[in-house]
């Protein structure tokens, strides 16, 4: 794993553990087979979520490792019985892999943006809750917005806060959707699923 992933982003995503974390939202994910793979092998969650992985292969090992470029994660290998566990701290999609069986054993851990409320007028100030905690130094969060079925564009771009304000200049529907951005490798999550406003 790169140094930074074992210092800013250990401070931002990651409680990387060998056992389950214990506080907040679990989601647990069954290490199965090399043909089945793991299970469920797409989490959708919300930000500040532990997800845990337990090898529950009777008799093979294998891993679960984010995949590049961003390479948040690697459990090193878990033998039948063991587990590990990773705290998600900001909106984006994150597929992973196990190292060991890398064409067969594949996930993806979808964490989307939240937004209050949910609908308004052109007085209504948005919240677009992007993570759980402020992004660490060599971190930042990336925001795009779309109206209606329009292209996606930048909204705020290598924003550290936790949390982006909107105030609409016009009624429609406005999409907001996230990502990790490691800023010194320029390295990012996929971005996240969207969520939408009305304003009327």
């Amino acid at each position: 794993m790169r140094k930074l992933a074992q210092t800013a982003l250990a401070g931002l995503v990651i409680g990387l553990v060998a056992a389950p974390a214990g506080a907040g939202t679990t989601e647990e994910i069954s290490i199965v087979s090399p043909s089945v793979g793991f299970d469920p092998a797409t989490v959708t969650s919300t930000f500040g979520t532990t997800f845990n992985w337990t090898n529950d292969d009777g008799t093979i090992s294998h891993t679960t490792t984010q995949d590049g470029p961003l390479e948040l994660w690697s459990s090193g290998i878990l033998s039948p019985g063991e587990a590990f566990s990773v705290t998600l701290d900001a909106a984006g999609i994150y597929p992973y892999h196990c190292d060991v069986h890398p064409a067969t054993m594949q996930g993806t851990i979808r964490i989307p943006v939240s937004i209050d409320p949910a609908s308004g007028s052109e007085a209504t100030t948005f919240s677009i809750s992007i993570a759980s905690v402020r992004a660490p130094d060599g971190l930042a969060y990336d925001v795009q917005m779309r109206k209606g079925k329009g292209d996606w564009t930048i909204y705020r771009l290598e924003k550290k806060a936790r949390v982006v304000r909107f105030h609409p200049a016009s009624s429609g529907t406005f999409s907001f959707r996230a990502r990790l951005h490691d800023t010194s490798s320029d390295a990012t999550s996929k971005w996240s699923p969207k969520a939408s406003i009305t304003v009327s």
